[in-house]
């Protein structure tokens, strides 16, 4: 698995980090120019590549963790006891997108991709310029249909996606 997903991710060496977000979640990073996407009859500016990831996760910078995958399910600053029935969900809700709104305003045109290592069970640490380093790492031993951990694709080639589970590797 160390191979094929060194192998796939180099591609995006060089590349620049365009953005980062979620849905539900899913946390999603976009690498590459940016292209024109239709989607559900609009047309849309996108990241050529797209990165997904379903599992645990975290961006550190120095000695610091920026912004983590627990951060989905914490209040952000100020709810705390405002709402006593927090919905992590709800998009301006949690800790991650507060925190993911302060790395998308520090990292620029010139944050780029400089490095990814891999691990035999699906784990990256994705080095970025400025010191940042994402670490992706499964934390699960499930190996059912269901048990993505993440996907890289590419917008502009509508090629498969490169997915990444509790079973290996596959093309979608």
């Amino acid at each position: 698995m160390r191979e094929a997903t060194k192998s796939k991710l180099d591609k995006l060496v060089g590349l620049n980090l365009r953005y980062a977000g979620r849905a539900s979640n899913l946390f999603w990073l976009g690498f590459g120019e940016k292209i024109l996407v239709t989607r559900r009859g609009k047309k849309e500016e996108v990241a050529e590549y797209a990165l997904h990831i379903q599992c645990s996760w975290r961006i550190a910078k120095g000695y610091k963790i920026v912004v983590g995958s627990l951060d989905f399910y914490s209040p952000r600053t100020g709810l705390e006891n405002e709402n006593e029935h927090f919905e992590w969900g709800i998009q301006g809700n949690n800790r991650f997108d507060e925190r993911i709104e302060s790395f998308i305003k520090d990292i620029n045109e010139h944050t780029i991709l400089e490095r990814v290592d891999s691990d035999e069970v699906g784990g990256l640490k994705i080095f970025l310029s400025q010191g940042y380093l994402l670490e992706v790492f499964p934390d699960t031993s499930e190996d059912d249909e269901y048990s993505e951990f993440w996907r890289l694709f590419n917008r502009k080639e509508d090629s498969p996606h490169f997915v990444v589970t509790g079973n290996g590797v596959k093309n979608e």
